[in-house]
């Protein structure tokens, strides 16, 4: 039984490590622009945009220069809405990329993405003894997770998720 499984465990690591010929180094980047204190608007003083991209290194480990292939990348957002637990694709896009040969890698950044989202706050009305206190519920798009692949025709070189249980999103 020990030997069927170091079998069943060698051919697995085998598949995973030869999967793919590039692998993917993916960092988020990020700036953050704080609510408007000064706005007339009280959403507005609430309201917050975060602006995120990626920073992807793409290392070639093959001995074949990787000419014209493409990087994919998705950046997902979870809506706020009350009642809506939904993941949604925030923008996407692809480029075409060449790697060098040998260990060798290229350096890429993917465009700004701005997601706004207004949190849980209170707003009040009125002043002094008649002033009334609402809490508004959070609403807007906020940053959730990536994908990053690399392909080239019909075969996937390498790909890099930041959770999981995006795949099921990617529709």
């Amino acid at each position: 039984m020990k030997t069927y499984l170091s079998i069943i465990a060698g051919l697995l690591f085998a598949t995973v490590a030869s999967a793919g010929t590039v692998s993917l180094n993916v960092k988020v980047e990020g700036e953050k622009k704080p609510a408007d204190k000064n706005a007339k608007d009280q959403k507005k003083r609430a309201e917050v945009t975060r602006t995120q991209w990626l920073s992807i290194r793409v290392t070639n480990s093959s001995a074949t220069k990787l000419d014209g292939v493409t990087l994919k990348w998705i950046l997902f957002s979870s809506e706020l809405r009350r009642g809506s637990d939904s993941t949604v694709i925030e923008k996407s896009g692809e480029m075409k990329i060449t790697v060098d040969a040998n260990g060798r890698y290229a350096d890429v950044a993917t465009p700004k993405v701005a997601f706004v989202y207004t949190p849980t706050h209170t707003e009040t009305s009125g002043s002094g003894r008649r002033s009334r206190a609402k809490e508004v519920e959070e609403t807007g798009h906020k940053y959730r997770g990536y994908y990053v692949q690399v392909i080239s025709g019909d075969s996937v070189l390498g790909e890099a998720i930041s959770q999981e249980a995006l795949r099921k999103d990617m529709k």
